[in-house]
């Protein structure tokens, strides 16, 4: 097996020991060039998580690993980007699910619920990170503010799931989730067309 990174090369044993290499080699990247991890690619295949699994399940046919790190800004556009394109596609989704939940909630309407609160969970992951890091993104001040107002309104939300009060659920879907999304939209949207990280003024 081969590892890459950049111009780097080395071949691995084919033994679960190769694993350990290659977290060594990431800690390596994180260190020195003072960069983040973002995932592998297998043999053209991206891998963002249970790569221990994933490599001891292939070991014997695995050809090519290529480590993938990012600047912090590179991780902060990017993320920026996936959670535009996420809003994109809940927003309509929730509207979907507010209608099909008018004669009570069904299973697809709480397997909704649940997928929601795991993309809440995910943008968060994003906020924290992009208020730790040492520059944040154009307009982040009100992409802030929005993520927050979101996240308040998803605990009334998860807090009403709990009591599996359906008519507030829904209230607070249509009323408070939807409008903070859709705002939280408009920010990013601006955030992304203002931000001039200084790798992205080179381009």
């Amino acid at each position: 097996m081969l590892l890459k990174y950049n111009d780097e090369e080395m071949t691995l044993p084919r033994e679960h020991t190769a694993f350990n290499m290659v977290i060594e080699k990431v800690n390596e990247i994180i260190s020195q060039e003072n960069m983040i991890f973002s995932h592998l690619i297998i043999d053209g295949n991206d891998i963002y998580e249970d790569h221990e699994n994933y490599m001891v399940d292939r070991l014997n046919e695995i050809i090519q690993i290529e480590i993938v790190a990012k600047s912090a800004n590179e991780m902060i556009w990017e993320t920026m980007e996936s959670v535009h394109q996420y809003l994109n596609r809940a927003i309509p989704t929730i509207e979907q699910l507010v209608i099909d939940s008018e004669d009570g909630f069904s299973e697809q309407s709480w397997l909704g619920i649940q997928q929601l609160t795991e993309g809440m969970e995910w943008m968060l992951q994003f906020v924290t990170f992009t208020r730790r890091a040492n520059q944040q993104p154009a307009n982040w001040d009100k992409v802030n503010d929005s993520f927050e107002r979101c996240e308040q309104q998803f605990a009334e939300l998860l807090k009403a799931s709990e009591n599996k009060d359906t008519v507030l659920m829904k209230h607070l879907l249509s009323r408070g989730i939807i409008p903070t999304y859709e705002t939280l939209k408009m920010n990013l949207e601006i955030a992304l067309k203002d931000t001039k990280f200084p790798e992205q003024k080179e381009q």
